[in-house]
């Protein structure tokens, strides 16, 4: 099937960005899109595992000033329906890269928080001609995993898919009740989200609860062992790194040895904040963002 775009509106539209939820299908894979802005340099937004497009909300709308900026809900996530079978980290890459090309995003800046992080950084490694700028929020790899506060539920590479079968099978068949998704989002934000009352988001716990939440994050947890190692090729993009100091899902210890392997070019830590700093601290991941682009501008432009 050919990759196709249709302007009918889709489940989620109650979102504040009041613009219209879109479809991206390429192959057997669907994409939620929501697209603001109309001229400028093209950017990316890509939620982690467990959340949606929702979480660039602040981004998104500022970022249409001056950018064609495109934020995403993942197959399985928000309001993209699931895929047809498991899919791992190489097909997140490839729809994406599709997503680009179709909407002529191309040099483009994409950013992305944990899973997404590392769905940004693989386009980049495998169609480096494509991007132009990295942003890598709370970016997710087996090390980051393992070294946070649920890294004790990953078995060791290679034994996920034998040894701990039914556990996936339990998994995927695991729903959060209404009343535990503000404990559940609760970990994942610091003081800062805390103070703001994230967990209690109405559009982060509603991706909570869909029936297909869980489904999607067990076959990214299957997968992580195996793809997750996020790879800086020597033509790379231009990179900036922001963690949450306070992230209990990741571990920005392990963060700081990540960006010492990557040698990105800006790093910021945003000291009271969490898994979702983009929510948490939106004015300072935002600026961060511009600030990184506008240097990067300047540098091609010299």
């Amino acid at each position: 099937m050919s990759d196709s775009a249709q302007r009918t509106p889709g489940p989620g539209d109650g979102s504040s960005q009041g613009l219209p939820l879109e479809r991206f299908q390429h192959g057997e894979l669907e994409l939620a899109v929501r697209r603001a802005g109309d001229h400028g340099p093209g950017v990316v937004l890509l939620h982690n595992g467990g959340t949606s497009h929702s979480i660039w909300r602040h981004q998104l709308a500022d970022l249409a000033d001056g950018h064609r900026a495109v934020a995403v809900d993942l197959p399985g996530f928000g309001a993209a329906p699931p895929p047809p079978r498991p899919i791992d980290l190489a097909a997140h890459i490839e729809l994406v890269s599709a997503l680009i090309e179709h909407d002529e995003l191309a040099p483009v800046t994409l950013v992305g928080n944990c899973m997404g992080a590392a769905i940004a950084a693989g386009v980049a490694a495998r169609r480096p001609g494509q991007v132009q700028a990295l942003v890598l929020i709370n970016p997710l790899t087996d090390a980051t995993f393992r070294a946070g506060g649920l890294g004790l539920l990953m078995a060791p590479p290679g034994v996920w898919s034998t040894a701990t079968a039914p556990m996936r099978a339990a998994l995927r068949r695991l729903r959060v009740p209404r009343a535990l998704a503000p404990w559940v989002l609760r970990f994942q934000v610091g003081p800062a989200g805390a103070r703001a009352g994230i967990h209690h988001d109405p559009e982060l716990t509603a991706c909570l609860l869909r029936d297909e939440q869980a489904p999607a994050l067990t076959d990214v947890l299957a997968d992580l062992p195996a793809s997750y190692r996020i790879v800086r090729t020597p033509d790379g993009p231009p990179m900036c790194t922001i963690w949450g100091a306070r992230n209990r899902v990741l571990s920005p210890n392990a963060g700081v040895r990540l960006d010492a392997l990557l040698r990105s070019e800006r790093r910021v830590l945003i000291r009271d904040a969490g898994h979702l700093p983009m929510l948490e601290r939106p004015d300072e991941v935002t600026n961060a963002i511009r600030s990184f682009l506008k240097d990067v501008a300047a540098s091609d432009n010299a």
